[in-house]
């Protein structure tokens, strides 16, 4: 078991380790090309070294011969060949296939943001339009006590009480701690997403929301994921509100990715700073994007 869980914490540190490479890459591509195409190059490396397959979501952006980002028209030729999408790189001519896809009959949906975006209520609201919903927060918290030992010995005996897990005690220790928090969530993730695949099945519709989608690399369980945004200043005047200091809400800020990095890699991105009401318009114009997406 134990062997297992290392597996999977060294998967996900190389899948990490692969959208943080290709960050790099997309960043420096303008100005230094060649050393973008030395962190495509090693992210391959990294793959081949853990077993690991690189996500689809980075093949595409790349040559798979010279390493060239395929990111501009002016640095691809696209044309089409029975119903076969054919990239021809700028740089060194490799031709690339892309199949299309089969519309599928049904859909889930990954939800993270930052903490105060607003995910919670995005999740209500889609949930009104006849997604099921799964919160990863309250499944990991009903994991903790599976684990209740492992958590005494890395977080000592006063997390632990006779009413369970002292949550809000874990959380003030994980949360100053970048080694803590590691600590925890290569305890709890794994557990948390062998029950989100077990709920995955039969449902048309779909919605999960995880905090740390793809800081547990998770969003491989999801079709499509939804980033929710917030201005800095409205996402601490909400957890302010209900009840957190501001130095807390800006030392979990510091222990997820930042919104940039998460809305390029998102399939969906809805903007969360105004009404209710304008939230909601938001949600039917992306309902509409999703139900494209399936039969």
């Amino acid at each position: 078991m134990k062997q297992k869980k290392n597996k999977g914490f060294i998967n996900r540190i190389a899948l990490e380790r692969m959208y943080r490479l290709m960050d790099l890459a997309l960043d420096e591509w303008k100005t230094h090309p060649k050393r973008s195409t030395d962190y495509l190059k090693l992210m391959k490396r990294i793959g081949m070294r853990n077993k690991v397959k690189i996500p689809t979501e980075l093949k595409k952006l790349h040559c798979k011969k010279c390493f060239s980002l395929l990111l501009e028209s002016k640095d691809k030729e696209i044309r089409i060949k029975e119903k076969i999408l054919l990239i021809k790189c700028k740089n060194c001519g490799t031709i690339k296939k892309v199949f299309p896809k089969k519309k599928k009959e049904n859909i889930v949906l990954g939800i993270t943001g930052s903490i105060g975006t607003g995910k919670t209520t995005v999740l209500k609201e889609l949930e009104k339009k006849g997604f099921r919903i799964l919160e990863a927060d309250t499944m990991a918290k009903k994991e903790l006590l599976k684990v209740k030992e492992e958590l005494k010995e890395l977080f000592g005996e006063e997390i632990v009480s006779k009413q369970g897990i002292e949550t809000g005690k874990l959380a003030k220790i994980v949360f100053n701690n970048r080694k803590k928090l590691a600590e925890l969530n290569e305890l709890i993730h794994p557990l948390v997403r062998e029950k989100i695949e077990k709920k995955i099945k039969g449902e048309k519709f779909l919605a999960i929301e995880v905090p740390l989608l793809f800081e547990a690399g998770m969003e491989s369980l999801c079709d499509k994921v939804l980033v929710v945004y917030s201005k800095k200043e409205k996402m601490l005047e909400r957890k302010i509100k209900q009840g957190m200091k501001k130095e807390e809400v800006l030392s979990r800020l510091k222990n997820q990715l930042s919104a940039g990095k998460k809305k390029r890699k998102a399939d969906f991105v809805l903007e969360n700073n105004g009404t209710l009401k304008e939230l909601e318009e938001k949600i039917n114009g992306l309902m509409q994007e999703i139900k494209e997406e399936i039969e």
